[in-house]
């Protein structure tokens, strides 16, 4: 007896295993909008189960095809893991583009938490959204070619939350629109779009945000990058009370490609870090802004590997200056354009290398804002490196004199090696360049360097003592390097 239970113990024990050992996946159906179309076969299934879902669409709408590009309907799924099919449905059997007699806007409000594609009705307005959407959890929004949301008010927008994404790939003949009620012409008519998320699918190409930006904060634009992961290409923002993209919290494209930014009444472009704006490319356009510069109000760069600045159609603007050290090397693109706020100015610490290296077609240029009451205190120069180099740039509109240093357009401190060819210092409220000491002469690889309106001199010199045989006193005023 004792025998027999331990076998039927085993038996039941394997059964249990076996069962065990089944595995179970749920699928999820639904519908892009309830109200044009059900859906049928969302449950659990036992794994490589075959099942059936099916999209019914209601009166007077069509189904389109499910959100993979399937068109079978009722349609036979393998269950091989947890997977969601969305249903498309249309009030156009075409799925867009063509509207129809009896087609309305969809009026939307509330929050995104399951993956949902909105299609192209074919109207003037295809969604009419009423305050603020949170994309929330791991929802995918999908806004497909052709469509125009309006937001009805100054509170409307759109936030993409850490998991979720937000997928919108337009065409040149068919963008995607945002704007504001049709009867508000003006800028500012609905708020903004943030986004959090680092999804790669995170892509947006020929958008059109218009009117948009309602505030003037500083950290908001109509676009708001906080800490995310975007591809933008081919999109367009147009009209803003503020600012036009801010990035934030070490935000980054992974592309920033033939866009255009105008008509904002502050900067097209703010960032409070480096990272963003290294990921920008030539071939962007800025145009009419109330300040057509992209706004860099970042200062510290504590760089973990060799950088570079690219070259953008507008100038940079430096509100906070520009410190840089860790060892790296900083490489500035010719073309590039500093523009740097009354009483800022550029350091860098004796372990750091720069390399701005221009063009006679391309120069460099350094500079403080022009319309600023006083000037930048202008470059602080300290590396050791060998390798440093300014050839072709331009440092200008500088200022500053204190007792501990008098100020000049680049600032030399002791130890410092340089390479300065073809370079134009000048506009200077005081000098053009200020050596620490006479050991500097023998640092300073130097030719072809053009002075210009230096109010206290060209070079001058604050420790003396014999350089080549010649006796040089300390504060000694030089119109050039010596040979």
């Amino acid at each position: 007896m004792k025998r027999l239970l331990i076998i039927a113990t085993a038996f039941l024990i394997g059964i249990l295993a076996m069962n065990s050992c089944v595995k179970e996946y749920t699928i999820t159906v639904t519908s892009n909008n309830s109200e044009w179309g059900t859906v049928a076969g969302t449950g659990t299934y036992l794994a490589n189960s075959e099942i059936v879902i099916t999209a019914i669409p209601a009166a007077g709408y069509y189904f389109i095809k499910w959100d993979d590009e399937n068109t079978d309907n009722p349609r036979t799924v393998i269950v091989n893991g947890d997977k969601t099919y969305q249903a498309i449905f249309s009030n156009n059997p075409n799925g867009g583009g063509q509207g129809g007699g009896n087609a309305t806007s969809v009026n939307f409000s509330g929050n995104i938490s399951e993956n949902t594609t909105w299609p192209d009705l074919g109207l003037e307005v295809d969604y009419i959204v009423e305050g603020w959407i949170n994309i929330e959890g791991n929802a995918l929004l999908t806004i497909e070619p052709g469509v125009t949301i309006m937001f009805t008010g100054t509170n409307g927008g759109m936030t993409v939350h850490e998991n979720a994404g937000l997928r919108m790939v337009g065409t040149a003949d068919k963008p995607i629109k945002f704007v504001g009620p049709l009867n508000n012409p003006n800028n500012g008519s609905w708020n903004r779009i943030v986004i959090e998320s680092k999804r790669n699918d995170n892509v947006w190409e020929y958008v059109q945000f218009i009117r948009g930006g309602s505030s003037d904060y500083v950290w908001e634009g109509v676009v708001d990058i906080q800490g995310a992961k975007l591809a933008m290409r081919n999109c367009t923002i147009d009209g803003s009370l503020g600012y036009g993209i801010d990035l934030e919290y070490e935000a980054h494209f992974t592309a920033f490609e033939g866009n255009t930014i105008k008509n904002c009444a502050q900067y097209p472009i703010v960032s409070e870090d480096w990272d963003g704006l290294l990921d920008l490319t030539a071939d962007n356009t800025f145009l009419s802004n109330g300040h057509n510069f992209i706004d860099a109000r970042c200062r510290d760069i504590h760089m973990e590997d060799h950088t570079t600045v690219k070259a953008m159609p507008i100038p940079y603007y430096l509100e906070s200056g520009l410190y840089f050290d860790g060892g790296y090397k900083l490489t500035i693109e010719p073309g590039t354009q500093m523009y740097f706020k009354s009483g800022q100015n550029v350091q860098m610490d004796a372990n750091s290398t720069l390399i701005a290296d221009g063009t006679a077609e391309k120069p460099i240029v350094f500079r403080g804002m022009e319309d600023e009451d006083s000037y930048w205190y202008g470059i602080k120069y300290s590396s050791t490196k060998q390798a440093s180099v300014m050839n072709y740039c331009s440092v200008l509109n500088c200022g500053e004199d204190t007792e501990g240093f008098h100020g000049g357009c680049i600032c030399v401190y002791s130890q410092s090696r340089l390479t300065l060819t073809n370079c134009t210092i000048g506009k200077s409220l005081h000098y053009g360049i200020t050596l620490d000491d006479i050991e500097l002469l023998g640092r300073i690889t130097h030719s072809n360097n053009t002075f210009t309106n230096c109010a206290g001199g060209n070079i001058w010199l604050e420790s003396g003592g014999t350089y080549n045989g010649v006796e040089y006193e300390s504060g000694q005023i030089l119109t050039d390097f010596p040979e």
